[in-house]
């Protein structure tokens, strides 16, 4: 009778046990997860800090699919655009996401509701507001347009509008077969969107669909880049942009 008395309370003990802590089993984070820092507001993955990764060839960045997506009538307009046409080279800023294709760092601030990044190349920044808004409607074409963000789960999504379609998505030389020629143009009906997601403390993965009903036949989606996290150091402390052509040892400049 005690033998059976005392099952008894086992039995039950184990299953007042498993309803008591089952809650807490529940909200246990994995392991990955932990190692990501979190804000303290809202308990999203903090991108906070400087943010570097390796400067990606034409076949890594996925050229070849975006070649095969331009339209008849703008690759016309590619041919004849060589190196010396390329914005950047006018100090004009690179545009997302050729941005994220070089091995210049950046630096991310994160804030309630927002998140800053901060360029060096040339001075700017853009100003993302995090907390689902909509796009603002009276704003001007701009090189880096209008951008919000949503959280979608752990990844930070970004939509652009806005743009006004002077950037290139690659440089005259980024040539993913022999015959690629000219610069990879937009047009100012260019659409995108980032995901940005942190993999764990110490790496940043970014992703961005472009679409361009004026140059693509299709949207193009880059490949998965990631980035490191690097010290401050790393940031330049004072870029500079000379545009093409201009002598930077004239008297006017020094």
């Amino acid at each position: 009778m005690k033998k059976s008395f005392s099952a008894s309370l086992m039995v039950r003990a184990a299953v007042l046990g498993s309803v008591l802590f089952a809650p807490i089993a529940s909200i246990q984070v994995p392991a990955q997860q932990r190692a990501v820092p979190r804000t303290s507001w809202d308990g999203k993955p903090d991108l906070t800090g400087v943010w570097q990764g390796a400067k990606l060839n034409a076949r890594a960045y996925g050229l070849a699919e975006l070649e095969r997506l331009y339209q008849p009538s703008a690759k016309e307009k590619m041919k004849v655009l060589t190196e010396k046409d390329d914005p950047i080279n006018r100090c004009v800023v690179y545009g997302y996401p050729r941005r994220m294709a070089t091995s210049f760092p950046i630096q991310i601030v994160q804030a309630v509701g927002a998140m800053v990044l901060f360029d060096n190349r040339p001075h700017i920044y853009r100003y993302i507001p995090t907390d689902g808004r909509s796009h603002t409607e009276d704003l001007f074409p701009s090189y880096q347009g209008d951008s919000v963000g949503r959280w979608e789960g752990d990844t930070l999504v970004v939509d652009i509008t806005t743009l006004n379609g002077r950037v290139w998505l690659a440089g005259a030389q980024d040539h993913p077969t022999p015959t690629s020629v000219g610069g990879w143009i937009t047009s100012d009906a260019s659409h995108l969107v980032e995901r940005w997601r942190l993999l764990d403390a110490n790496t940043l993965e970014y992703q961005a669909t472009v679409e361009d009903p004026k140059v693509l036949t299709g949207p193009w989606t880059t490949p998965k880049i990631v980035l490191k996290r690097a010290p401050i150091r790393k940031l330049e402390p004072e870029g500079h942009c000379i545009p093409e052509g201009i002598d930077y040892q004239a008297p006017a400049l020094k």
